[in-house]
């Protein structure tokens, strides 16, 4: 019986003494969890903190600028989506200026042209669309190339242009301009019906183009390949005028019918 007795209490003194043991090694455990969960000075958030309490921070210039809702910007179409990139692109580079692109015309940037060459295009292409002689603008030895020229350009456009009725029409106007001249009773003996309707009154308005454009030079050496567009309501024109300077003027080495169009405007 006593044997017994002792045995209970051997057992129950055995199971009090787990639970002891294992209160304190959880006791322990959590305490040990608590400090890693406290200790933190070592994680990027802590290093983050850190720096941003120390750093010295300014005052928001313009904050109401920066979070107002833009909706327009000068210079650029309302009709555009405003993006960074488009309102960057409103805004050139100082020095730096934009040429508008002309279809396969190429740019319109001629900045690289001097001022006589200019002039001497100019005249020339006024000569073009006038149907005048432009012998003048080439050097003597390189005639041949405006005579090349004139081969084709007739070839093309004597019908579409009706180059013959221009040159009556141009003829019949000169004729007028003479007799205004001489007496204003000669200018009463020519027909109204000797110009067309709807044509020019003086003889320096008649062309066969209306509108003529400069292009961007390409440059070899010395020559300058200028591209020249001449336009009307009938058809379109471009040359290549191969130009170099001579003497102190500038002069035409060679030219060529780079492209051409014909429009369909009815009757």
């Amino acid at each position: 019986m006593i044997k017994k007795t002792v045995r209970c209490a051997f057992c129950i003194f055995s199971l009090l003494s787990f639970f002891a043991c294992g209160n304190v090694f959880l006791s322990c455990s959590n305490a040990n969890q608590d400090t890693l969960l406290s200790d933190d000075s070592g994680t990027l958030r802590s290093t983050a903190d850190s720096l941003y309490s120390a750093t010295l921070w300014t005052e928001e210039l313009e904050l109401d600028r920066l979070n107002a809702k833009v909706s327009a910007v000068d210079g650029i179409s309302s009709k555009l989506s405003l993006t960074p990139l488009i309102v960057a692109a409103s805004v050139p580079a100082a020095g730096t200026e934009i040429f508008p692109q002309l279809g396969s015309f190429g740019s319109l940037d001629t900045t690289l042209i001097p001022k006589p060459l200019r002039e001497m295009l100019t005249s020339f292409s006024d000569a073009i669309s006038k149907n005048e002689d432009a012998d003048r603008f080439f050097a003597k030895e390189n005639l041949y190339s405006l005579a090349l020229f004139y081969t084709d350009f007739f070839r093309i456009f004597s019908a579409p242009l009706d180059i013959d009725g221009f040159e009556s029409q141009k003829k019949a106007l000169t004729e007028q301009k003479n007799a205004e001249t001489e007496s204003t009773e000669g200018s009463e003996s020519i027909s109204s019906e000797t110009v067309a309707v709807g044509s020019p009154e003086n003889v320096d308005d008649l062309r066969l183009f209306t509108q003529v454009v400069l292009g961007q030079p390409f440059l070899d050496g010395r020559y300058y390949d200028v591209p020249v567009l001449f336009t009307s309501e009938k058809a379109s024109l471009t040359l290549s005028v191969y130009c170099f300077e001579e003497a102190g003027s500038w002069k035409i080495d060679q030219i060529q019918i780079a492209d051409w169009e014909l429009f369909d405007v009815g009757e």
